[in-house]
């Protein structure tokens, strides 16, 4: 692995140490069906002319490899294609990082700017990712932990729906939509606002949730059935990534391309992206990780994506609590050599525009 990239896969059982022949026949075989879909037969190994073995030798290797439980073949086929066991050696021991070529750089610098929003940023990152890997993809704003609150305001919006804005100091927008009955008035939540700001202002977020919920303690026997709701959003608050608008995610219909992510799967998949499991789960994994993580089949951190890869990254300045993540979503035959130099550059970009900011 290129030293410069650093990466990590959770640990299965590992198999047997390859030597160097068993292992360039495994990663030629993981990359050929990658890219086709299609098993990978001994002749086109010979013909790629990486090889001074002939093909029957190379079978032989091929047989050691599928006896070793890294590669399979399909019954009406002499070729063999990877396991999700093979892919994840693949992804452990084999695969390097391939630096991105300059139209990728050229269309990521494009997006990737100070002059952007945060929220402008992650969306236009997303899109940028989805389209140059081919799989879905994902975003999410870093938060500074550090950010004090300057305001805070509530905004009767339609029925029993309240939107609670908290402006930090250096700009950075926080929304909550909180249930409120109906039948108080704008002048109650002004009256409830001016009574909470001094417990927030000048508190980061997380200062300002222990406030919240100790000053609302202290007044639960006398004030009515809203405290109640704005203390389940103080505690929401404090959670590490749940901001409507924090987490983008585009490109999902990329995963109907590959056939072996049947209709069910794929419609199990869609489910996860709309709950967010799938991503929240993620971004916990891979907010303390160091440089690139992947994640191969039952690797992947929630029940129900067990027939993906995902390959992920913080980025931000873990000193100053100011952690995001972006990642890619695929099928396991993804071309993982592509996607680390890609997810790995665009993480740079990222820091050195938060850096900038």
């Amino acid at each position: 692995m290129d030293s410069k990239t650093p990466h990590t896969i959770t640990e299965a059982k590992p198999a047997e140490k390859l030597n160097t022949r068993a292992a360039q026949v495994l990663a030629d075989v993981v990359e050929s069906y990658g890219q086709s879909g299609e098993p990978v037969g001994s002749r086109a190994l010979v013909e790629s002319g990486k090889y001074q073995l002939s093909g029957a030798s190379i079978r032989n290797v091929m047989q050691d490899l599928e006896g070793m439980g890294l590669l399979t073949h399909p019954h009406t086929s002499a070729g063999r294609m990877p396991t999700e066991q093979g892919y994840r050696y693949y992804a452990q021991h084999l695969v390097e990082a391939e630096e991105p070529d300059a139209a990728v750089k050229k269309a990521l610098e494009e997006q990737i700017h100070i002059n952007k929003s945060s929220t402008q940023l992650s969306r236009d990152v997303t899109s940028t990712l989805s389209a140059l890997t081919n799989c879905a993809a994902l975003v999410t704003t870093p938060k500074n932990d550090n950010d004090p609150l300057e305001n805070m305001e509530f905004v009767r919006l339609t029925g029993d729906k309240v939107l609670v804005v908290m402006v930090t100091k250096s700009g950075e927008i926080e929304n909550r939509v909180i249930e409120v009955p109906a039948f108080i008035g704008a002048e109650d939540l002004q009256k409830a606002a001016k009574n909470l700001k001094p417990m927030v202002m000048g508190h980061t977020l997380d200062q300002a949730r222990t406030a919240m919920i100790a000053g609302l303690a202290e007044q639960k026997g006398q004030v009515n059935a809203m405290l109640d709701q704005m203390m389940a959003a103080a505690h929401e608050w404090g959670q590490p990534v749940t901001a409507d608008g924090a987490m983008v995610v585009a490109g999902s219909t990329n995963l109907f391309q590959y056939p072996e992510l049947v209709r069910d799967r794929l419609q199990s998949l869609v489910k996860l992206f709309e709950e967010k499991r799938l991503l929240m789960a993620l971004v916990e994994e891979v907010r303390g990780s160091n440089g690139v993580k992947i994640f191969v089949g039952h690797d992947v951190p929630v029940v129900g994506a067990e027939d993906v890869s995902i390959v992920a990254a913080p980025y931000g300045h873990a000193g100053k609590k100011l952690i995001g993540s972006l990642g890619v979503i695929g099928p396991m035959r993804m071309n993982y050599k592509r996607t680390l130099g890609v997810i790995d550059y665009t993480g740079k970009l990222l820091n050195r525009v938060l850096a900038e900011k």
